[in-house]
């Protein structure tokens, strides 16, 4: 009988078992994921019972913070007992950090990521075991495969440093056939103007960052004579990183020419989050499951309202989180959607830490960036906001100063928020130098409220 200790000398063996377990996760992977509606959700009953007893056994946060009674109701699978578990915050795992949340033995974690993220700016980790990490890949290769295929350059531009994003989706869509463009960001070595070469060089079918970020290289092309639509192959363009308005997407296809698909997950939970062919964006509930809650109250919501997204892992042996309170406003619509997938569907609604007031009311970052790109015709595609009582006061750029530009952007911010307007230029310089050196250009560079500063003048 071989021993673990003489496994340990055998290099060889320790290989070839390694390569038969990515095999069976393999397997296992294609099974959930090939599940209809009443099956899928058997699975996700069944995983949550697991989730559960796992994290309240194993993991030093939810050994000390989940009563036992609670806990073992939840995994008997009680009426109402999951919803008694109390909720996890990102304040939580902060102060975990680094190791706290940890529920395995450290040396079956094969990766470490970190991120301060959009919270409060302290660090937070993440952990994967090898069937963590290669499970999510796997499962969003699959979702990938509805626009992605082995004639696809796709090219990566968002960042590859502890963040989990860069690696994960350069491996899914390796796992694809496709060819891998790996630009990261904000990189010294591959600034924007080198990022716009590559594509070209390559002939990138598809460039995955995020919407601000493509936006931006769009811009820096059409000033050095290259037109996207004409000069350069893509035709796809993979969001990460960011939400974005209905306008962004108009305007990265009349940019680029190309079709813009968003997707979404965080640092501690992997993709949550992934496009079909409609366009439309799927739960990945092979993976997590998934609650809408009141804001307030913390009462779990029917589908079909809109509150704060509430997750639970189902395939996280590292780092299980049980009703992890995301920040995020969405609202989850189950009616079938014309791809056929059994998944659910997500509509994105703005982060909560967000929420901008204008007056008596309230307004988010995405319904401003709606609102003003809605009314830009011409490029550069970005602006800067700021709010002043129940005055929406705009940046814009020269090329969209005129009358009918800030009459349209006035007429919206009327309608839809009640507010009046004040315009004033974009201190553009200024604000392309923030945006080439950041690691993640979003809309909180556009906003003081996002502390990226407004950027703009009077």
């Amino acid at each position: 009988m071989t021993t673990l200790a003489q496994r340990t000398h055998d290099p060889r063996g320790r290989l070839r078992d390694t390569l038969v377990s990515r095999v069976d996760i393999a397997h296992k992977v294609a099974a959930v994921t090939s599940l209809d509606r009443k099956g899928l959700d058997a699975w996700v009953a069944e995983a949550l019972a697991e989730t559960v007893e796992h994290a309240c056994r194993n993991s030093p946060f939810y050994a000390g913070s989940v009563p036992a009674d609670v806990a073992r109701a939840a995994v008997q699978g009680r009426p109402d007992a999951f919803e008694a578990l109390p909720f996890t915050k990102r304040e939580h795992l902060s102060a975990a950090y680094p190791l706290g949340m940890l529920a395995v033995p450290r040396r079956e974690v094969i990766r470490f990521d970190e991120s301060s993220g959009t919270g409060n700016g302290r660090p937070i980790a993440a952990f994967f075991t090898m069937a963590d990490w290669l499970e999510n890949n796997l499962t969003v290769a699959g979702l990938l495969s509805a626009v992605l295929d082995e004639r696809d350059v796709a090219a990566i531009a968002v960042p590859y440093e502890l963040a989990g994003v860069g690696q994960d989706l350069d491996r899914a869509i390796e796992i694809l056939g496709c060819t891998i463009v790996p630009l990261g960001a904000a990189s010294p070595s591959c600034t924007p103007d080198r990022m716009v070469d590559a594509l070209r060089r390559s002939g990138a079918t598809t460039l995955v960052c995020s919407g601000t970020r493509a936006l931006f290289l769009g811009e820096i092309a059409r000033r050095r004579g290259i037109d996207p639509r004409r000069d350069l192959a893509v035709s796809k363009i993979l969001m990460a990183g960011e939400g974005a308005s209905p306008a962004k997407k108009r305007r990265l296809a009349d940019q680029w020419g190309a079709v813009a698909y968003s997707m979404f997950g965080m640092t501690e939970t992997n993709t949550l989050a992934m496009f079909c062919r409609e366009r439309e964006s799927h739960l990945v509930e092979t993976r997590t499951f998934f609650e809408v809650v009141d804001p307030e109250s913390g009462r779990r919501l029917p589908d079909g309202s809109v509150g704060e997204l509430a997750v639970t892992t189902l395939a996280s042996r590292a780092m299980p989180l049980l009703r992890y309170r995301t920040g995020d406003v969405c609202r989850i619509e189950a009616a079938p959607c014309r791809c056929g997938s059994p998944l659910r569907r997500l509509q994105h609604r703005g982060r909560i830490g967000d929420r901008i007031p204008v007056g008596d009311r309230w307004t988010s970052q995405l319904e401003i960036e709606d609102i003003v790109l809605s009314a830009m015709t011409t490029g550069p595609y970005y602006f800067a906001f700021d709010i002043d009582g129940d005055v929406l006061e705009i940046a814009l750029p020269p090329s969209s100063a005129d009358e009918a530009t800030r009459a349209a952007i006035a007429a919206g911010a009327r309608d839809r928020l009640g507010a009046s307007t004040r315009f004033g230029p974009l201190d553009t310089d200024r604000f392309e130098t923030t945006l080439r050196t950041s690691a993640k250009p979003t809309m909180r560079n556009f906003s003081a409220y996002g502390g990226g500063g407004a950027a703009g003048e009077g």
